[in-house]
């Protein structure tokens, strides 16, 4: 019964039509050929032996090399129309596209939007560029809510989450700054449709300060980021010499 808990509500997500029955004149009754339109053979096999175990009464599936089609047979000589259709029925609902192969794969973009006020940058700031067009919207909420003069990117992350991991760089500083370490770490990362779930995400910067500097971080135990989101996650307070805000702006692409 383990198994059946397990497996039954993976068959729901296929849909059935795909393959087609074979009828012939010169087999019996109670003999019925399934020919997959997707399934490899290794993964038949397998959908025979599930439908043997869940034990439709009067009924017994093999996969069949030669004609390559499953044989639903009845183990009785009296027709056994309703167990051969059960059977047929739940070798339909495998007969999908194997998901690990067909997953769509993500792309996480961290956007470091670098948000000041005061006096206009002087040579002495990190290089930064324009916002991204996609990313307005979420700066024009930011602005209905903050009172910065300027909004700018400094820099984006890409990665494709996957499992846990961690990525770390260098942001970009002028020659006469320090540099600017951060890392981007997740626990598990889990796609869903087109759907990202990060566990345990964290973004850290490690400003220099001295000889230690100074690290300062965004956690969050779960998010999800929604495709054609634009997430504002959180913002980290930079030194006061740079008179700055940095927030970040999670995206996701899916391809």
């Amino acid at each position: 019964m383990k198994t059946l808990a397990v497996i039954l509500p993976l068959l729901v997500l296929g849909s059935v039509g795909w393959a087609q029955t074979k009828s012939d004149e010169q087999l019996s009754p109670n003999v019925r050929l399934y020919q997959p339109k997707t399934l490899t053979r290794d993964r038949a096999e397998q959908a025979a032996n599930f439908v043997n175990s869940v034990g439709i009464s009067g009924v017994r599936v093999t996969w069949e090399p030669l004609p390559q089609a499953f044989a639903i047979r009845a183990s009785s000589s009296a027709p056994n129309v309703e167990g051969m259709d059960a059977a047929e029925a739940l070798l339909k609902r495998f007969d999908v596209p194997d998901i690990k192969k067909s997953a769509s794969q993500i792309d996480l973009t961290v956007y470091l939007i670098r948000a000041s006020s005061g006096p206009a940058p002087s040579d002495r700031q990190p290089p930064t560029s324009p916002v991204p067009a996609e990313l307005q919207p979420a700066i024009d909420e930011m602005k209905g809510t903050f009172s910065y003069d300027r909004y700018a990117l400094w820099d984006a992350i890409v990665i494709q989450p996957k499992g846990s991991g961690e990525v770390q760089g260098i942001l970009p500083v002028s020659t006469s700054y320090e540099p600017y370490v951060y890392t981007v770490s997740y626990q598990f990362a889990a796609v869903e449709g087109k759907n990202l779930n990060l566990d345990d995400f964290q973004f850290s910067i490690k400003m220099p300060n001295g000889d230690k500097g100074i690290d300062s971080h965004i956690r969050t135990a779960s998010v999800t980021v929604h495709d054609g989101q634009k997430l504002v996650l959180g913002k980290i307070r930079l030194l006061p010499t740079a008179n700055a805000d940095l927030f970040l702006v999670l995206t996701t692409k899916v391809h």
